[in-house]
């Protein structure tokens, strides 16, 4: 008989699991939608010429997660 396997998309969303649920990273990931970021700063860099930058909200959650 087969066995099923664990369909995960790589090791970090094994890693990720294993964070309990009230760690104070998780509950600011849930508590604040950074979304608004990329909107605030959109006119601040070319999105056609060049190379393509990193996206805002990204570099933002590097820097108040690390």
């Amino acid at each position: 008989m087969l066995k099923s396997k664990d369909m995960r998309l790589s090791m970090y969303t094994i890693l990720y699991s294993k964070i309990p649920e009230n760690h104070i990273l998780k509950l600011i990931n849930s508590a604040i939608d950074f979304s608004f970021i990329n909107k605030l700063i959109e006119k601040s860099y070319c999105k056609y010429y060049g190379r393509p930058a990193k996206e805002p909200e990204l570099l933002v959650r590097i820097s108040i997660f690390i």
